[in-house]
């Protein structure tokens, strides 16, 4: 076997329960659910912030977004952090980026060398917070109410015009990594992130993908009461910055919305179907390793909320599977929480093979093709703050980690609050921090819809305590409030003074494509050519 390659397929805002792989019994996702079952599934997989900006950072540094200072979907993403795109293209990889990754600032690449698409949202200091305004006085790119209304099929809309772009980009970038393959006489493996923006509201999927759910029984928000707002004043100010506090939607709106929303991720899931196929027709399937995943979740309903900005489960869980060559990785259901830091260093885990210690468990032993600059795996691995998803599989089948063994920390710094907001995930408890808040312990294993507030009952004091102390031994809140608000006032402040005189965008331009016949005629067309299997 050689080194694997590596495609990733993120979605935006799809949620881990709308997933048949997640045991949702209406759900039409039979492309995933076949990648589920034969590979990993993590079943506590969450993003460490329900926000598509910086959870995206997070996730390709494998640091959390306080650490690189991607605060929000206004912050920009420093070029000089090293991504997992960084680290295996210096490990030899061909990067690609296809689609949707919201970065924000000049740098509209963060390590691939390809991208090959532009972003569906501006890049720009567009959406920079204030957490000195109130939220009645709505910034324009607040989310509104208006998508839970109007939801339904649509013939076509932006967002289908992107997706359809990323799906055919990506399958022709399939051909031209065996094209390149083919030319050069040797297999350099490949690391291709695929990312869509379905099913992000506005809740508007295909008719054909809206049509398939006809007679589909799609459940109702289990708990669609809006909670105690002394007991839980951050879901109340996000329903207020939406809108949902002046305009609350009818059972058939709801209705309507998930089952727009259900298409949709249907819609992604023929896109998954797709890829694999190509990768099959190419002959690259074998030695391929699949990732999907989402950046987070969607509330659809549940505590009258929708969207994401929560540390409830339905907002900041995520799918998280990973299939590709016996030996990679055990298939299997892995129970022990993780979060989207830990996929950085899976990545490199997979790119550089096992370590020789590592040859007992397994794994089979990756053959490099071709390094660029051979560096020792410290160096690769530096700064990751995540632990490799295949090392977690590995110790969780071996009996030697737990679901009491791996903390996960969630971080909220943008709208819909006034006050940083932290939560730590320990085994079955759930505890979120945010100044001014009450704190809020869920005992997940007994009350998994998270309704009933363990904070002052005395049979969790012992846990709380250590729970809380453990993030106030990370954070210095108050300290953190105030880098917060200085960062807000310092990007207003840019944002503001390069909207006068001339404007220069940072939003990514693809170049033309060379894909056709140019230069020498003949050998343009004998490069593009795959010969087709007898």
């Amino acid at each position: 076997m050689t080194t694997p390659n590596i495609v990733v397929i993120q979605a935006d805002q799809m949620a881990a329960q709308a997933l048949g792989a997640y045991g949702d019994a209406a759900a039409l996702t039979p492309n995933m659910d076949a990648l589920a079952a034969d590979g990993a599934v993590f079943d506590r997989a969450y993003c460490n912030t329900p926000l598509c900006s910086p959870s995206r950072a997070s996730m390709m540094t494998g640091r959390m977004p306080s650490e690189i200072d991607c605060l929000d979907n206004g912050d920009d993403f420093a070029a000089s952090v090293p991504t997992f795109a960084h680290r295996l293209r210096k490990l030899g990889y061909h990067t690609a980026l296809i689609g949707r990754m919201h970065f924000i600032g000049p740098d509209q690449h963060h390590g691939f060398e390809e991208r090959l698409t532009t972003d569906v949202y501006p890049a720009d200091l567009d959406m920079v917070p204030d957490w000195n305004r109130p939220l009645e006085q709505k910034l324009q790119w607040y989310h509104e109410a208006d998508p839970v209304f109007t939801a339904g099929a649509a013939t076509a809309n932006v967002q289908q015009d992107f997706d359809d772009e990323v799906i055919f980009r990506t399958l022709r970038h399939l051909n031209d990594r065996k094209r390149a393959n083919q030319a050069a006489g040797c297999d350099q493996p490949f690391l291709m992130v695929t990312s869509f923006i379905h099913p992000h509201d506005p809740y508007e999927p295909p008719k054909a993908n809206w049509d398939r759910f006809a007679e589909v029984a799609i459940p109702d928000p289990a708990h669609p009461e809006v909670p105690d707002p002394a007991i839980d004043p951050h879901s109340h100010r996000l329903r207020t910055m939406c809108g949902f506090d002046e305009r609350e939607p009818g059972i058939e709106d709801v209705r309507r919305a998930r089952r727009a929303y259900y298409a949709a991720v249907n819609y992604i899931d023929d896109h998954v179907g797709a890829i694999r196929r190509k990768l099959e027709e190419l002959d690259l399937a074998d030695n391929t390793v699949i990732v999907v995943t989402s950046d987070h979740g969607d509330m659809l309903g549940e505590k009258g909320l929708w969207f994401k900005m929560s540390p409830y489960e339905q907002s900041s869980r995520v799918p998280l599977i990973i299939n590709g060559p016996a030996g990679v990785i055990d298939p299997g259901r892995y129970a022990a929480p993780v979060s989207l830091v830990d996929l950085a260093p899976t990545l490199v885990e997979i790119a550089q093979g096992p370590k020789p210690e590592d040859t007992k468990s397994g794994l089979a032993k990756f053959l490099p093709i071709r390094r660029a600059d051979p560096e020792p795996a410290s160096a690769i691995e530096e700064g990751l703050v995540g632990t490799s998803l295949l090392e977690t599989a590995r110790r969780e089948a071996a009996g030697e980690l737990g679901t009491e063994n791996r903390d996960v920390v969630i971080e909220y710094f943008a709208e819909g609050t006034y006050k940083p907001q932290v939560t730590l995930v320990r085994g079955d408890l759930k505890l979120t921090l945010c100044p001014g808040d009450p704190e809020l312990l869920f005992d997940l294993a007994n009350d998994p819809d998270e309704l009933n507030n363990r904070a002052e009952d005395p049979a969790f004091s012992r846990r709380l305590e250590k729970m809380r102390a453990e993030l106030e031994s990370r954070y210095d809140l108050e300290h953190l409030e105030d880098h917060v608000l200085a960062s807000q006032r310092s990007r207003q402040l840019v944002a503001d003074a390069l909207k006068i005189g001339r404007v220069r965008h940072w939003d990514f331009d693809p170049e033309p494509s060379h894909g056709y016949v140019r230069g020498d005629f003949w050998s343009a067309f004998r490069f593009g050519k795959i010969p087709a299997a007898d």
